[in-house]
């Protein structure tokens, strides 16, 4: 049994509804009977509402290889590997 999944408005939605939304999209349609709430914004979302700066380290040839693997293998760019890994590390030491 699948979790429930609960929209901002409240709403459940079902694997039916979902399974509809999909086929829709995958025509280059929009669902029928659905709407969208606001406009279409694009890009990639901020990382916090604080704004974010650039942090730069040199670390050695073999750690960067490393690190493009396992972000690879991970499914993630190397800054969200990155910013995981030191996320990780603040929080033990809290």
């Amino acid at each position: 049994m699948s979790a429930k999944r609960i929209a901002a408005n409240g709403q459940e939605l079902t694997e039916e509804m979902m399974d509809r939304w999909c086929a829709a999209y995958e025509r280059g349609e929009f669902p029928e009977g659905e709407r969208t709430v606001g406009e279409v914004v694009y890009g990639r979302p901020p990382l916090s509402d604080e704004g974010s700066v650039t942090f730069s380290i040199k670390i050695p040839r073999g750690m960067k290889a490393a690190i493009e693997r396992r972000a690879q293998s991970e499914g993630v760019s190397m800054g969200a590997f990155a910013r995981s890994a030191l996320t990780d590390k603040l929080l033990v030491g809290a």
